[in-house]
């Protein structure tokens, strides 16, 4: 029998390396949902491909043209909010969260709370969301199924394995496209440059991360949720190679790492084909062809992003929360060229900083946080 599988994000490279999983394996998924923010001839194309129950645009203005586009097609369009809460709404075997940014919190919790399993990329939603998705997920026995690189590395590694007998987990990072530079050099460079990162092929949101450093933070927090560890135990380093994704180190002091090519098709399979493997086309890891493997610490003087991240990890939620918030708010100003790359730090450090503690305890709490500190990070953007 076919897995059913929705698509959150389907225009995005997630999305696209998900999509083309499906079409190398067409006995084993059916699409159910897809959904995108702005990319009406990409969704139509895909819809008009997969054939879906269920569309959804969040951009209200270019509904029409998707309508005419899917005309011939018995597809349900869903607009907006409304829309994407309901498709994830709707129970399938699995949910691919491949929204970048806090959008994705909302229809995470949604598709938990019917009982779909997840395949998460969305690391914004654990960031700021992750106690209470985890303990929703346990209730309802929902599998969190990590398909960032690094944490399916992790996840894998633990196959087999019981975390009272780790020491600690290793995330790897690629030092983004100016591990070379200075804080100094890097303060005014353009977005055009950070853009470029080295080793993998991702979304904008994303890649300005990579290269602030700030991706590896949050992913440290979103790891601490995913497995339930302690700051003590998270750990990143630098491998500018990325062919090694994550080590578990025992409390024998023995390492078991993940190896795997730069291709995001490979951690989505895991997912997706869990608790089997699947046959994906990519390309082969050739040991006899790699000359060296480099590992160094993370320079906290200069990725300072990455520090103030990693220690929220135990501290009151709404911290990393307002975090997560305000660094959407920098990212997205720096890529209109209204923020220097120097200041995305300067205005989450700020941010985190002017926040008043509030207890996140319930699904709506979260939303009304995530709002309230993007206010501050607004405010605080005036004075930089």
């Amino acid at each position: 029998m076919k897995k059913l599988v929705t698509v959150l994000g389907a225009t995005g490279s997630v999305g696209a390396s998900t999509l083309q999983i499906v079409r190398e394996n067409p006995d084993k998924f059916q699409i159910i949902g897809i959904t995108a923010h702005s990319n009406v001839s990409l969704l139509a194309k895909l819809a008009i491909e997969f054939r879906p129950k269920f569309v959804v645009l969040s951009d209200l203005t270019l509904v029409s043209d998707l309508e005419t586009r899917l005309a011939h097609l018995e597809i349900e369009i869903l607009i907006g909010e409304e829309g994407l809460d309901f498709l994830a709404s709707q129970k399938t075997d699995i949910l691919v969260a491949a929204i970048s940014g806090f959008a994705g919190f909302k229809p995470i919790f949604k598709a938990i709370s019917v009982g779909t399993d997840i395949a998460i990329a969305n690391k914004e939603a654990l960031v700021a969301g992750g106690h209470l998705l985890m303990p929703l997920a346990k209730e309802k026995e929902v599998n969190i199924l990590p398909i960032d690189s690094e944490h399916n590395a992790i996840y894998q590694c633990m196959m087999g394995h019981h975390w009272s007998d780790v020491e600690h987990i290793t995330l790897t990072a690629s030092g983004g496209p100016f591990l070379a530079m200075t804080r100094e050099e890097m303060h005014d460079i353009a977005p055009v440059k950070a853009l470029k990162h080295p080793t993998w092929n991702m979304g904008a949101k994303i890649s300005i991360d990579s290269a602030t450093m700030m991706n590896k933070g949050l992913e440290s927090i979103e790891a601490a949720w995913l497995f339930g560890i302690g700051r003590e135990k998270v750990s990143a380093v630098i491998h500018p190679q990325s062919i090694i994704h994550g080590f578990v180190t025992f409390k024998d002091e023995t390492i078991i790492s993940h190896m795997a090519p730069t291709d995001m098709k490979v951690p989505i399979s895991h997912a997706l084909g869990w608790p089997e493997r699947l046959k994906i086309q990519t390309e082969k890891l050739d040991l006899t062809k790699i000359s060296g493997l480099e590992f160094m610490e993370i320079n906290h003087e200069q990725f300072p992003c990455y520090n103030l991240a990693h220690q929220l990890i135990g501290e009151e939620p709404c911290y990393a929360a307002a975090l997560n918030a305000a660094n959407e708010i920098a990212v997205s100003l720096y890529l209109e060229n209204k923020l220097a790359f120097g200041d995305i730090y300067s205005l989450c450090t700020k941010t985190v900083n002017m926040i008043e503690i509030r207890s996140l305890d319930d699904y709506q709490s979260v939303i009304d946080y995530d709002s309230f500190a993007r206010d501050i990070a607004r405010s605080i953007v005036l004075s930089l």
